[in-house]
């Protein structure tokens, strides 16, 4: 989940995406090649789930630099679409139709906000967070204070949002890589779960994000529990974990221990 620094000028919000087709209208798309950065070479990135302690970015990004919390207003969080990930490193459940395998988006939402974490990395290549990020486009996009004073973002950052179909990641990675990544596990669509799919949180993975957001001290917790949705965009991750107490107690397997533990 991520976002490069580029200007302070705010941008309009959409007051909802299509949710098949979600597109961010409130940044600037970047696409591969442009390596914007900031002057020194570091990249903006803007993280939303694990990424919300700095102990959990920093197994990502060990070399950061200014990691600060901060809000991003009209959006909220989804739980909408698979990510091949999980099934590569076996953390889906074997359940009917393998529907726990749901990784986080972000989605326009007018009138909400959700708690970030902004970072700078040094180095880092466009096109390799292209990459890491494979199923999501790189939107520059501006972020505020965490205390919400203030009408004008403090900074802008590289934050991942849905692409807009999934003809688009075979545009860009090929036929062969969604195959590897999502069609032989089964999965047909990336981004065309609907409210009333049934698509469901990798339970390792929300577990992962929820230590991750209660790192980050109150605001960024209460931030993940209510304004974190379901596919359904009516169950909140708080309400959700009431009827899941088992998703805290479940524990990674051995080898992702420390990397899936917030």
């Amino acid at each position: 989940q991520a976002a490069v620094m580029l200007s302070r000028v705010a941008r309009p919000v959409a007051s909802a995406w299509h949710h098949a087709s979600p597109r961010a209208s409130w940044g600037r798309h970047c696409s591969m090649g442009e390596q914007p950065a900031e002057a020194g070479g570091s990249l903006t990135v803007i993280g939303f789930g694990s990424l919300l302690s700095e102990r959990s970015a920093r197994s990502t990004f060990p070399d950061l630099t200014g990691f600060q919390l901060a809000r991003v207003r009209g959006c909220r969080r989804v739980f909408r679409h698979p990510a091949g990930i999980f099934f590569g490193r076996g953390i889906v459940p074997d359940t009917e139709g393998k529907r726990q395998c749901s990784s986080l988006s972000v989605e326009a939402c007018e009138g909400s906000s959700v708690v970030v974490a902004v970072m700078q990395i040094p180095g880092l290549d466009f096109d390799a967070l292209a990459r890491r990020e494979e199923e999501y486009e790189l939107v520059a996009t501006p972020f505020h204070a965490l205390d919400g004073e203030g009408d004008e973002p403090i900074g802008e950052g590289l934050m991942c949002v849905p692409l807009a179909a999934d003809e688009d990641f075979v545009k860009k990675w090929g036929l062969e890589r969604y195959e590897v990544a999502y069609g032989q596990h089964g999965i047909k669509t990336i981004w065309g779960w609907g409210p009333e799919s049934g698509i469901l949180p990798c339970p390792i993975y929300l577990r992962h994000c929820v230590l991750a957001a209660e790192k980050a001290g109150p605001v960024a917790y209460a931030s993940f529990l209510d304004d974190s949705y379901l596919v359904d965009r009516k169950t909140t991750i708080r309400e959700y974990l009431k009827t899941r107490p088992d998703i805290m107690t479940a524990l990674p397997p051995p080898s992702l221990m420390e990397r899936y533990n917030g």
